[in-house]
């Protein structure tokens, strides 16, 4: 069925399936744990995925590295992906172990559910390797089959598995999560191997091969990655650190849709990255002139999204979670519309920005926004509750939004 389509679309297709299924997911075991487990274990739930994202930050970049290398070096791709083997299992083993620590000291209550996520988060970096080999061999559409294949196994386990069994934790749904990656790891193994010879290789690995693929090529994206992990991710960990896991919780019911909608809309942009550089060689005027038509569509779609979910947000969250435990906070639909619209707007001009010298620019602004959300949670908390840190975002997007655009401006005007 899928034979007469392009690679390109088969990516976005199995792209948008591992997306909607970690939405749907997402939607489902929320208010699951919610009533059978409390706010408290629905905020552990968040913290590991947002520890889990922080602890990406350190090999996320590099994983792009290796790939540009691999597809640029392919005389050198048996020593490459070795250093890609020994550096991703090592962190991965790494991540594991902080994770195990947090458990047993820090959540003792939740310690065999630190365990099974450590797991996960080991095979995670594992099955790094074959994925940039697939890339590198301009097969990204099984890249993105396998991830959706590990998602749909992860959604379809978790759910059952938990209403099924008497005894309901967040144990059941950890332990799902470490044997669907496990499973698609063995999958993905058995898969490149049969269709590709696997050799690993030690003598051409230089210390000027090593400075490439971690310094200068990695060193931009690393910036903005751990700008752009902090600034999705430290809400949750802040506010389970200071106030609470239940506070937490409230905090991922209140964001979980708009946050959704912001993903949904920074798809739209992304594939303007490559454009960019590629057009303003050719044609500065022409990418312009298609910079401003997006940027008008994009502005049109987001606005109607969010006045959607002002006005929509209360009866959406009523069907998921059930009205007993939606938050009653003033404004808590208006002002995550309006942050909805700003920051679909800031990845288009981050988009522009993201592989050219304007790089370092934009992860400059998004340290500024982390900053007032930082500001906002530890000091506007009584005034505003869980609503502080996207109360903090939207008054900084208010300062950096022009200077996203502008830096944009200046990037296509060469």
């Amino acid at each position: 069925m899928l034979k007469n389509i392009s690679d390109h679309k088969k990516y976005v297709l199995f792209s948008y399936l591992a997306m909607g299924s970690n939405m749907l997911n997402g939607f489902i075991l929320f208010p699951l744990i919610i009533k059978y487990l409390g706010l408290t274990a629905l905020g552990v739930f968040g913290v590991l995925y947002s520890m889990k994202s922080i602890i990406d930050i350190g090999m996320g970049w590099m994983s792009g590295s290796m790939t540009k290398n691999l597809i640029k070096y392919k005389y050198l791709k048996n020593n490459i992906t070795t250093v890609s083997f020994i550096t991703n299992w090592s962190y991965g083993l790494f991540g594991a172990f902080i994770f195990i620590l947090y458990g047993y000291f820090v959540k003792p209550d939740y310690f065999m559910s630190a365990v099974y996520f450590s797991v996960f988060v080991f095979v995670s970096f594992a099955w790094l390797p074959y994925s940039e080999l697939l890339i590198s061999e301009l097969r990204q559409y099984q890249v993105a089959f396998f991830r959706f294949f590990g998602q749909f196994l992860f959604m379809i386990g978790s759910i059952g598995a938990f209403l099924i069994v008497k005894d309901k934790s967040l144990d059941i749904i950890f332990m799902m999560l470490a044997i669907s990656n496990i499973v698609v790891f063995a999958s993905l193994h058995i898969y490149y191997t049969s269709k590709f010879k696997l050799t690993l290789e030690y003598k051409k690995i230089t210390k000027k091969m090593i400075y490439k693929l971690f310094v200068s090529d990695g060193s931009k994206f690393l910036f903005n990655g751990i700008s752009t992990i902090l600034l999705l991710q430290i809400d949750v960990l802040l506010l389970d650190y200071l106030y609470g896991g239940a506070s937490a919780g409230i905090y991922l019911i209140i964001w979980k849709i708009p946050n959704t909608l912001i993903m949904l809309g920074w798809r739209v942009s992304e594939p303007f990255q490559a454009v960019v550089p590629k057009r303003l060689k050719i044609n500065t005027r022409g990418i312009r002139i298609e910079f401003f038509t997006l940027e008008r569509k994009i502005l049109l779609v987001s606005i109607f999204v969010a006045t959607g979910y002002t006005f929509l947000g209360s009866y959406i969250l009523d069907i998921w979670v059930g009205s007993e435990n939606i938050p009653n906070i003033e404004y808590m639909y208006l002002v995550p519309a309006l942050v909805i619209i700003l920051s679909i707007m800031q990845r288009l001009y981050v988009s522009v920005n993201y592989y050219t010298d304007g790089l370092n620019r934009v992860s400059i602004l998004q340290f500024i926004e982390i900053g007032f959300k930082i500001i906002f949670i530890i000091f506007f908390f009584k005034s505003f509750q869980e609503l502080a840190p996207i109360v903090g975002w939207l008054a900084a997007y208010l300062f950096t939004i022009l200077f996203y655009r502008n830096n944009s401006l200046k990037i296509l005007n060469g």
